[in-house]
């Protein structure tokens, strides 16, 4: 399948460039499927045996592990071979189409931990280019990928084609306007019974719609949000300037709407993608907070 057409794909004068990847991250680069196209990237990479995480401390420098890897749940995928197209430079609207350093660190976490998904129905909000969804399928859950750009949802078709998941259902899903329960409809978000997001809050406006679906989703059917993020830069589609308000004000939102953030322990989740993880990654688990216990008063 061809990459979805847009103005700015075959340029390499995008806004975005060479800050969306994590650092160190291994790829390899495959002749791309479109003829001529400067933009367009086809790129393979593939799951490792788990390694203790290696991560910057405050100060930048590197912290070697100082144990083995964590025991992890064996899932069959090392070796695994995943080629996605992407998008080596964007505008500010095409960063779906980009490979965000935050889906990594969430992969990780399913690979470490596939009882989250496996045989449960899963949905992943804001896919960008639908690994975190590919690998869910892989472990063994019926999954259903969503993005808010109609551009990012036909790529993202392609690359789970691509890559043997061509029955799972991709839509496009805005967060400011959801659609309306389906009873009994497969691939209907309000079925979900897990959420996925990575690397989703990085505009004010988004994150506040995002937080009040999620809210929605934790007090109907779903259980937890599994969400990675790189707290480091944001980009505003208001002010198209870097931001760095965006993620506390996400977190003030969780609270009033009654969501409960677990900062997850990275150095509990082992590496599986040969990258560097940057101290200003987080992994955390969303959930609705316990309604109090009603008052028996005799």
């Amino acid at each position: 399948m061809e990459p979805p057409s847009a103005s700015d794909s075959d340029s390499e004068e995008g806004d975005i460039c060479g800050i969306i990847e994590a650092d160190g991250l291994a790829l390899e680069e495959l002749p791309p499927l479109s003829a001529g196209s400067k933009a367009w990237r086809l790129s393979a990479l593939q799951v490792r045996a788990p390694q203790p995480p290696c991560q910057e401390d405050e100060d930048g420098d590197l912290v070697m592990p100082r144990a083995a890897a964590p025991e992890y749940a064996e899932t069959g995928l090392v070796g695994w071979r995943i080629e996605l197209e992407r998008l080596a430079t964007s505008q500010l609207e095409q960063v779906g189409l980009q490979l965000w350093a935050g889906a990594l660190v969430l992969s990780d976490l399913l690979l470490t931990r596939p009882e989250l998904v496996r045989g449960r129905t899963v949905c992943e909000l804001g896919a960008g280019l639908g690994l975190c969804s590919l690998l869910a399928w892989r472990l063994g859950a019926h999954v259903l990928c969503t993005d808010g750009s109609a551009e990012a949802v036909a790529n993202c078709q392609a690359n789970l084609k691509r890559n043997g998941a061509g029955e799972v259902p991709v839509e496009v899903l805005r967060w400011e306007a959801p659609p309306t329960p389906k009873e009994g409809h497969a691939g209907d978000v309000w079925a979900a019974e897990v959420l996925l997001a990575a690397d989703v809050i990085y505009d004010a406006a988004a994150a506040h719609s995002f937080a009040q679906l999620v809210a929605s989703l934790l007090k109907t059917k779903a259980t937890a949000l599994y969400m990675s993020l790189e707290k480091r830069i944001y980009f505003s589609a208001t002010t198209l300037k870097s931001e760095v308000s965006v993620y506390p004000q996400f977190l003030d939102d969780c609270a009033l709407l009654g969501l409960e953030v677990e900062v997850i322990d990275l150095s509990e989740i082992p590496v599986h993608f040969k990258y560097l993880r940057s101290r200003f990654y987080e992994l955390v688990a969303i959930t609705a907070k316990a309604a109090p216990p009603k008052d028996t008063a005799d």
